[in-house]
């Protein structure tokens, strides 16, 4: 008999005593038990909060230990940092499986995990769409940093983004990465589904995620070997079924590796490192900033002056201002929050001192050059066969803003049957735009202008949510206050200025320049 299997064995047993004792109180009239009994039955729920990363394994995996043992797996997916804040915020779960260790790590110095078990190895890889006029093994950095390369990367609230961040850093490529401004994504499956349709050329991803997507270019680029995580699943300390998570939890580190290895990941190190997110220079202070995605062309060049001057380093997150706002209500507080409009910044107001507007930006149509379909105002988006996109109506500003004006406007039916995408950024939607995909996308009018000499807009006006304001606010229990602060001055100086009006950004809460 092969050692490999003393595991499920030993679990096969501890199941049986289980039941045996479940049986045995049933015999004794003192104890008020239910026990279950046939179709239906109530039986043991394991909470376990997932990375999208390892969705695959971890469904087929999780129907096969309910099919065998009865006990019920209720997997939540989340970015890792965002189920380790919902973890810290309510206490809920009894079993942690983050994408890279230094999650699990961070969980037990906050006193949140016990036992853990190695699962498996990921390692970086870059993708890039099918039709890439290249052959794989021709594929450089070089191709990745031209000029017009759309570059998708899951956000620094994922593992892959952080780890790869960290990783690249000392190279100087993350450098490089920040300069050809991606656009950032909330997962790591989001990333790979923008390369698929054709909406970003390439994007950094886990080994195991780009196996699922067989038709894209898989390449090894040079320094991507640094960016490697090891998967640990950890039972935590509230936990309400802690046996059944740990017997779960030794089942994916058992018999479970079967589909791990099927999904193309890796075996797990045989010695993890003891901190896989290394450490960072002390001399260097470090603010963390949130930001509307909308917002990044017109913030970036500022942050960067700001870093060099002030010899601090700024982690920024970018992504729809519902994705932020939800992690920060599940207990992820930046120092520092730049809205895309005031609602949002109003949902956690309880957390920030008072905010203060920076600049405002304006709903438009946006339509390729020649405007072919003859739109000229929002009724117009419910022609037949016309192919919309919009703004997610929950997870950003720009989604519910053009709710908003469609229901003010009295088009919000009529234009919904036309909408084929709703995404979390303008810039995903104007990339689909350019590609054909779409006819029209409602977006701003910054994501508009970098693309003018292919893009026509149309302003829509009349409508006061139309042009909204974009409000910055420090975090009370900000640490680094005094640098955040200074951080705004550099946001509101006359030479960000000049940057935010040259993408079409109005200047303060008074509106657009007509």
């Amino acid at each position: 008999m092969s050692m490999r299997h003393l595991p499920w064995i030993a679990f096969g047993l501890s199941a049986a005593i289980f039941v045996g004792v479940l049986i045995f109180w049933t015999m004794v009239p003192a104890r008020e038990v239910t026990l279950p009994s046939g179709p239906g039955e109530e039986r043991a729920v394991v909470l376990v909060h997932v990375a999208p990363a390892l969705r695959p394994p971890v469904e087929k995996a999780a129907a096969e230990f309910e099919r065998d043992t009865g006990i019920k797996i209720q997997a939540q997916y989340s970015p890792s940092e965002s189920i380790l804040a919902t973890l810290q915020q309510t206490k809920l779960g009894d079993l942690f499986l983050p994408a890279d260790d230094s999650y699990v790590l961070d969980a037990r110095k906050l006193d949140l995990v016990e036992q853990d078990y190695a699962i498996a190895t990921l390692r970086g890889v870059a993708i890039f769409r099918a039709d890439f006029p290249k052959a794989a093994k021709e594929i450089t950095w070089e191709d990745v940093f031209r000029d017009g390369f759309r570059l998708v990367q899951p956000n620094p609230a994922t593992a892959v983004g952080k780890v790869t961040r960290e990783r690249l850093l000392p190279t100087g490529l993350w450098q490089r990465i920040e300069d050809a401004k991606p656009t950032q994504v909330g997962s790591v499956v989001e990333a790979a589904n923008a390369v698929k349709i054709g909406s970003a050329d390439g994007a950094i991803v886990w080994d195991a995620v780009a196996k699922q997507y067989p038709t894209l270019k898989v390449v090894d680029l040079p320094n991507l070997e640094r960016v490697t995580a090891n998967v640990t699943a950890a039972v935590c300390k509230n936990a309400n079924a802690r046996t059944e998570a740990r017997w779960f939890a030794e089942y994916l580190a058992g018999p479970g590796q079967k589909h791990f290895q099927e999904a193309g990941y890796n075996p797990p190190a045989p010695e993890p490192k003891p901190n896989a997110r290394g450490a960072r220079p002390g001399e260097i202070a470090e603010i963390e900033l949130y930001a509307g995605s909308m917002l990044r062309p017109a913030i970036e060049e500022t942050i960067k002056e700001f870093e060099a001057r002030e010899h601090v380093r700024v982690t920024r997150v970018y992504n729809g201002c519902g994705i932020l706002v939800a992690q920060m209500r599940a207990g992820r507080t930046p120092d520092l929050y730049l809205a895309c409009d005031p609602r949002f910044m109003g949902d956690v107001a309880d957390l920030f001192l008072k905010p203060e507007v920076v600049s405002n930006n304006q709903l438009v149509i946006a339509v390729a050059k020649g405007n072919p379909f003859k739109l000229k105002e929002l009724k117009d988006l419910g022609k037949d066969n016309l192919k919309v996109g919009v703004g997610h109506e929950q997870q950003c500003a720009l989604g519910a803003i053009t709710k908003e004006t469609f229901l003010k406007s009295g088009v919000y039916a009529a234009v919904r049957k036309n909408v084929k995408v709703e995404s979390p950024t303008g810039d995903l939607l104007v990339n689909q735009l350019l590609t054909g995909a779409l006819d029209a996308v409602v977006c701003y009018t910054s994501n508009v202008t970098p693309s003018q000499h292919k893009l026509d807009q149309i302003p829509i006006t009349g409508i006061p949510c139309s042009a909204p304001d974009q409000p910055v606010a420090i975090a009370k229990g900000s640490a680094n206050q005094e640098l955040a602060a200074k951080l705004i001055e550099y946001i509101r100086s006359a030479e960000s200025r000049e940057r935010f009006e040259k993408l079409g950004f109005g200047w303060g809460p008074k509106g657009p320049k007509s």
